[in-house]
């Protein structure tokens, strides 16, 4: 299963945000990947979005891995998240009946 992470957090606070990512980078979710990663910031402050993908036959496990980690967050000022679980292109067509070609 595949999901996107969009979160939003004021610049005073990127580095209790920061160091909370790097303690994630040093002990990576066993059941999740990070696919990709992008970040922006500006007058808004900072903005991210993530791709995570969890494990074949470890969907359950791994959204409540990557839950568990996003709330680590949660005392971090001004922070905002979605999570959103999102589909290939080829697997959505699929759900309409269009096969996409080879």
């Amino acid at each position: 299963m595949l999901y996107m992470v969009m979160t939003t957090f004021p610049m005073k606070s990127s580095v209790d945000a920061g160091k909370i990512f790097v303690e994630e980078l040093a002990n990576p979710l066993s059941h999740v990947n990070r696919v990709d990663m992008w970040i922006s910031y500006g007058g808004d402050g900072v903005k991210t979005w993530e791709i995570h993908e969890t494990e074949k036959g470890y969907d359950e496990e791994g959204y409540l891995e990557l839950s568990n980690y996003l709330a680590k967050y949660r005392d971090v000022e001004g922070f905002k998240i979605d999570i959103l679980p999102v589909l290939k292109p080829e697997d959505a067509l699929s759900l309409i009946g269009i096969t996409p070609p080879a």
